[in-house]
Order: structure tokens, then sequence, then C-alpha cells
């Protein structure tokens, strides 16, 4: 699944920690949608040009439980539920 903005919204709306593997753009425009959740301490990232199976068994084996319920907190507290009513105030505020 491509990781769009909207991917990384949905992540952060149900409350969800995630590892993000982004697709190697040239504009990293996948990495900075999931740098968001990364910065928030809610999210994990691996880039694709140093993904193996190694590396990935080695992130999720260093995994805690209590990392992962943080993880998940901090994800729900990332989230911008009410973001549809500040769009739409922004269009009436310019429609005035």
């Amino acid at each position: 699944m491509p990781l769009r903005a909207l991917t990384v919204s949905e992540v952060s709306a149900a409350g969800l920690a995630a590892i993000f593997i982004p697709y190697p753009h040239k504009d990293r425009q996948q990495a900075l949608n999931a740098d968001y959740l990364v910065d928030a301490g809610a999210a994990k990232m691996i880039e694709q040009n140093v993904l193996s199976v190694d590396a990935l068994h080695e992130m999720l084996a260093g995994l805690e439980r209590e990392e992962l319920l943080q993880m998940a907190i901090e994800s729900r507290k990332a989230a911008k539920v009410s973001a549809d009513k500040v769009v739409a105030e922004a269009i009436q505020a310019l429609t005035k």
C-alpha cells in the first residue's frame, strides 16, 4: 500500500503504532508523510534502500510491549481528528 498522507492520518486516528517502509521516490514524499508520526514517537521507519529481512527482524525483535503501547498513545495524540472542520472553516473564511 502506498504510504500517502491519508494512510498516515488513518493510522494516527486509529491510535496505532506503525512501522513505515516508504517507497524511495526522488522527492521522498512518502518518507516525509511518515516523518510526522516518526517524529511524534508513534512510528518507526525503515527506508527501502536499507530494508532487509535482518533489518526488519531486528526492529521487530527490539520492540517491547510497553514501547508499542506508548507509540499507540503518541499516535492517537498526534491525530488531527477534527481536520475536516478546520478545512471547512478555512474554506468558509475564504468565501466571506
